[in-house]
């Protein structure tokens, strides 16, 4: 009787015990992204702050094909362009660019590398934005609650 109910016993046991710790006993394959990595290695900064005048645009961009990189800075219609290329091809493209922010909107400055190989254009971009701040919050009007306090309303 005691064999039958320590067999049973360790009928349940075992599998919940490899339940538990089965971490330890099967590996799972870690997860792979079923994207190709880019054959571009692409950076881009701003420098200076734009705010204040004059700033600029740093990039490098790294071919891993071993075909040329055309590397290009894109600028919106607020932002000037005041000296350097902004235009580069090569295996490996290191650029300064310096530019003009006319007004304090929000803006997207584009880097961009492109490597062509035979029929196909493969592209990385990088965003530079700036101005990115939230609008300030609106004040509302000051009045006194019921109690005398004072308290500021704000209005939808």
């Amino acid at each position: 009787m005691r064999s039958l109910l320590l067999r049973r016993a360790l009928i349940l046991v075992v599998p919940l015990a490899l339940l538990a710790g089965g971490s330890a006993f099967v590996r799972t394959p870690s997860k792979t992204s079923c994207k190709p990595t880019a054959p571009i290695d692409l950076e881009a900064a701003l420098v200076g702050d734009p705010s204040g005048g004059p700033f600029g645009v740093s990039a490098k961009a790294t071919s891993r094909t071993g075909h040329d990189v055309d590397l290009e800075v894109v600028l919106p219609d607020s932002v000037t362009h005041l000296a350097g290329e902004r235009k580069m091809r090569g295996r490996r493209c290191d650029l300064r660019v310096d530019l003009r922010a006319w007004d304090r909107k929000r803006s997207e400055i584009l880097v961009r590398a492109t490597i062509i190989e035979g029929t196909a254009r493969l592209t990385r971009v990088v965003p530079l934005v700036i101005f990115d701040e939230a609008p300030a919050a609106s004040k509302g009007r000051e009045k006194v609650n019921s109690q005398g306090e004072r308290i500021v309303e704000y209005s939808p």
